[in-house]
Formats: structure tokens, sequence, C-alpha cells
């Protein structure tokens, strides 16, 4: 039986299990408050299967397992959606996922039991949209960001914004590199779209991008983010005088304004799979009030000294706050570079946020070719973890319970965290 897509791994795995955050493990002594109205203690227990005798890897599991039993008996959320081609359902997607937050969890019990490990917990939860503004683990999602089409390059004259395509790239790393759980890369040389008019296609018929999985393999990153620049049109405006301006203004005639639009198309695609993850539309105007050949450029001094700029200015402020909220309740994902008899080398380091005794899974992938001949990456679960035993900051070394032979396991697995 094949194993299951990417797609519905991600669909499944994830929203079951990923959308949780768990802050503390501890023991009964620890726990010595009382639960707000909004918060309930639970009591819950996860299972998992003992594989190649290594109970540290079930517990582990089992652990998830109860955390997201819990948060499942004070919030859970179905969401349904079908692809339908030619009056058949071709993609069915299920997504069951809880709106609840685990604070603290006490272990009441916890062995093996044949062969199972099982936990017994007792957790404090509380209904909490908490992918809202909370970040699932520590770990840094790694992120490019390509160069942004033009799809109306005559628009830039004025003002000389030509290099819009690329500083919009860089003022976006810049800023994402500032917010907890990112870790931007510039990437503003690459151009996705070849066709800026159908971006974000180019894709294959389950609405993922090839494209975005090559530039993520390149550059080493689990996402990618992407985008074109549909509108930096100007148009006269009236402007009428309040009661707000001075007494010269009053006085005078109303005056004509150029007033300049900006609108702009977001998409992030996982590096993995190519499925697109988010996508948004944004726009914003506001008066340019420089002489039409004045060189201000983009994302310059001048260029936000203006009202038109100061409100692209807050209108990208939105977008790395929008980007940041789509990330951050994936899980944490990076490949195996090398492997070692048990020892896995992983191509994330320190600037993730890994550290010493960090519990990540193992997976397998592969490619299969549906009846379109398109290509799709699969992981399988080993149901093993590695445990993370060397940083450095470009990389770390984990080791495995038993040999990477065993496990099959080859260069560009998978390593991941809930």
């Amino acid at each position: 039986m094949p194993a299951p897509s990417l797609n519905k791994v991600l669909f499944c795995l994830l929203l079951l299990t990923g959308l949780l955050l768990i802050t503390g493990v501890s023991s009964a002594s620890d726990l010595r408050y009382q639960a707000t109205p909004e918060q309930r203690f639970i009591e819950a227990t996860g299972r998992a299967e003992v594989v190649y005798g290594d109970e540290h890897s079930a517990r582990v599991r089992a652990m998830r397992d109860a955390v997201q039993n819990a948060s499942m008996q004070v919030s859970a959320q179905v969401r349904s959606s079908q692809t339908v081609e030619s009056g058949s359902v071709v993609v069915d997607h299920l997504r069951v996922h809880s709106a609840a937050r685990v604070t603290q969890v006490e272990v009441l019990s916890e062995g093996r039991s044949g062969n199972f490990f099982e936990v017994n917990i007792q957790a404090r939860v509380a209904e909490d949209h908490m992918c809202a503004n909370h970040v699932v683990n520590d770990f840094a999602k790694s992120v490019a960001v390509t160069g942004f089409a033009l799809e109306d390059a005559t628009q830039t004259t004025v003002g000389h914004l030509g290099d819009v395509d690329r500083q919009l790239a860089s003022y976006l790393v810049n800023a994402m590199n500032g917010e907890t759980g990112l870790r931007a890369l510039n990437a503003n040389h690459m151009m996705l779209y070849p066709s800026v008019s159908a971006a974000p296609t180019r894709q294959t018929t389950r609405n993922t991008l090839s494209w975005a999985v090559d530039a993520a393999r390149d550059m080493g990153v689990q996402f990618v983010v992407s985008g074109v620049v549909r509108d930096l049109g100007m148009e006269e405006v009236r402007r009428e005088i309040s009661d707000e301006d001075g007494l010269v203004a009053r006085l005078s005639q109303p005056r004509n304004t150029l007033q300049r639009q900006m609108m702009l198309d977001v998409y992030v695609h996982d590096g993995y799979s190519g499925a697109l993850v988010f996508q948004s539309r944004y726009s914003t105007s506001g008066e340019w009030n420089y002489r039409s050949n004045e060189k201000v450029g983009f994302a310059t001094s001048r260029f936000f000294a203006s009202e038109y700029g100061q409100n692209v200015r807050d209108l990208l402020r939105h977008v790395v706050d929008d980007v940041q909220e789509a990330v951050q309740c994936q899980p944490f994902m990076a490949n195996i570079a090398q492997v070692d008899g048990d020892r896995i080398y992983i191509q994330m380091g320190a600037e993730s946020g890994l550290r010493p005794g960090d519990d990540l899974s193992v997976y397998r992938t592969s490619t299969f070719f549906d009846r379109r001949n398109d290509a799709y990456n699969e992981l399988t679960d080993t149901q093993l973890v590695a445990r993370v035993t060397q940083v450095q900051p470009n990389f770390a070394i984990a080791e495995l319970p038993v040999t990477a032979e065993r496990l099959n396991l080859q260069p560009d697995d998978l390593v991941i965290a809930w």
C-alpha cells in the first residue's frame, strides 16, 4: 500500500498534532495553581507502538498523542474541502485541528504495555486560537524571498522605481529577520513566474509549484515567498480643503493631487511539496508629491518621506505579519544531508534554534507520478526520533536508536518537529 502523500501528511498529522503549544512538562509537585474559568484540567492518554525496541521514540510520540487528545476534549474544529473535476471528486481533504492551548502537562503515569508505550497526563488547557499569535515550537522557519515580478513595468518610470522587483524582496527580508520564528534569505535574483498574469500558476494540477521546490532545494529553506506587483499607477484626484488645514490653505482654491497605487500579490509555497500554503492581495494608495523626472527609488529615505511611501511601509508590515502567521503553525522540517551509521547530519543548525537534546521525527522521502505524470513527494514515517547531540551554526548532528541502513535513510530524507 503506498505511503500517504506529503499534502495528506501535512493536512492530517500537522493539523491533528501540530497546532499545540507545549510549554512545560512538570512533576506533580510543580502543579500548584488553579485553573481560571477559561481553563480546565484535562486527563488524557496517549499511546504509540514501540518500533525497533526504542521506547524513547515511542514515549515522544505517545506524549504528542496524549496532548493532542487533551486539546481535542476542549475545542476541536473540522474543516473539509473538495476538488471536483468533470463531476467527480478527485481530491478530498478532511482537516481536524484544535483551537486549544496546552500550557502545562503533568505526567500521571507512563510505561510499556505489550508492544505499545502509554502515557497518562493531566494538562491545563484553555480555548485559544494559538496560531494567530503563538509559535508552535522554538525553531525558526527558514524562508527565501524571491524577486517580485512587475505586471506593468512602464508604471515604474515616474520616480525611477524600476528596482522595485528586487528592493521589495530585500525590504521584506530585513523586516522578517526582525521577527520571532523567521529566518529569511534574500533570493531577489530569482523570478518564479514567466507569465505574471497567471501567477501563482505554472503549477501542477494539484496546486503545487515545481519551481518553488527547486528554489527551496537550492537555498536550503523550508518556504519560498514570492509575488507580483500588480499596480503602481497614478491618477489625479481633487483634494478638498478641510477645517483641519491651515488658514492659507482654506483661503486658497482646492488643488489636484497625484494619488499613486500599490497593489501587491504575495504567495508562500512549501519548499518540499510546492504546495501553496498562503496567498493574499494587498493594496494601498497615497499622495505622490514628487516631480515626474525626480529619481526617488523604491524603499529609499525619500520614498518613505512621502505619504505614499508611509502607506506602503504600513502595507508591507501587514505582509510580514501575515507571512509569519502563515508559517508559524507549520511543522519545522529540515533535510538530512548525510548519514553515517547511527548519526545523521541535518541541514539546519543553531540559527534555526536547534539545541542538543532536541528530538526530531525521522521521515523517508520518495517520488511518485500520477496519471497526469505530475510528480509528488511522499513521506513515510519511520516512527523513530533522532536526538540532536551537536549543533553548529549551519548544521546539526543527531543520533538514531538504530543505524541509518536499517531505516534505508538517504540524503534528502527529512526530520520534522511538530
